[in-house]
């Protein structure tokens, strides 16, 4: 709360932080979803990277960073403590280091015009691909949020999922692959990412294809959807065992929806879901057809275009 932001400091800050950048950058396995939200998102914030830019950090100075940390402390916040604790003490504490008479609210622009495009890297010093393909979801708050993350287990969040099972344990076609869902106040994100070689690629555009035809075909089966729902469940059980996973589920049920889910409740909204709920989905979120697609690797544009477009179903 009495940071100085000296000069010095600042300027020692940012050398770290240009050098994140450039590391970042280097990294396929981290920079390809740099390129994939900036593709989804086009000019909206949310698909600036976190760390910002070279030329942003180098604009920065002492001046800025005082009247940017000045707006942060205006803003609502939410305190999450997890642990041993004095709740008295901690509570007079942050009432005398945070209250303020002055509280500020961010308009927040809700992302719009989502791009259903492809941008490539081409980078000839790796040998091996580096892919996301994702889609727009729902909100942190939607009621779907439970679903979303079932279909995600599903469909590629575990050793059993249909993409580890059709691209690796039976093909051995992929290095790594995975499904995602991240979700915001606002919008959210799904999809999944992958690395191979680029020998491979045909192969893995040819299983892609038969993966998502049989899902739209037969969707997923009951077993299938009892398996992910207990994977999720028993994911969120673990979880608790660490003080640090407890106050983040905290601060983040406070700050996205106002209130806190007892784990019971959330058990239990898990184990309602049934997969005819599931399959509902797969029409307009399992669809290639809607993907906007990201890749660094030994490749074109062009040869991105001709493997993948022919994955729709």
């Amino acid at each position: 709360m009495e940071s100085k932001i000296a000069e010095d400091d600042l300027r020692k800050e940012k050398s770290v932080v240009l050098e994140e950048i450039k590391s970042n950058d280097d990294d396929p396995s981290d920079h390809v979803f740099d390129l994939f939200f900036r593709t989804l998102f086009h000019n909206h914030p949310m698909g600036s990277p976190i760390a910002g830019t070279e030329a942003s950090i180098e604009k920065l100075d002492t001046k800025k960073a005082k009247r940017h940390y000045r707006e942060l402390l205006k803003q609502k916040m939410t305190i999450a403590i997890s642990g041993n604790f004095n709740y008295e003490e901690i509570f007079g504490l942050t009432k005398a280091k945070f209250s303020t008479s002055t509280v500020a609210q961010n308009i927040r622009q809700k992302p719009t015009g989502y791009h259903n495009s492809i941008i490539i890297q081409t980078r000839r010093e790796i040998s091996q691909v580096h892919l996301v393909f994702g889609i727009p979801s729902v909100e942190y708050g939607s009621p779907l949020r439970y679903r979303f993350s079932i279909l995600n287990t599903a469909f590629g969040g575990g050793m059993s999922s249909r993409l580890f099972q059709g691209l690796r344990e039976k093909e051995g076609l992929v290095y790594n692959v995975q499904s995602f869902i991240d979700l915001y106040t606002d919008c959210g994100v799904t999809g999944f990412y992958l690395v191979c070689n680029k020998k491979n690629l045909k192969k893995v555009a040819q299983q892609l294809k038969s993966i998502f035809t049989d899902i739209h075909k037969n969707g997923f089966t009951r077993a299938e959807v009892e398996l992910a729902k207990t994977y999720l469940s028993g994911n969120l059980m673990l979880s608790l065992e660490s003080s640090t996973n407890r106050m983040l589920r905290l601060g983040r049920e406070m700050l996205y929806l106002k209130k806190i889910s007892s784990i019971d409740d959330i058990v239990e909204r898990i184990r309602s879901i049934n997969e005819s709920q599931i399959n509902a989905l797969v029409s307009e979120y399992l669809n290639p057809r809607n993907y906007t697609i990201a890749a660094i690797g030994p490749i074109t544009q062009k040869e991105i275009e001709e493997i993948f477009t022919g994955i729709a179903v």
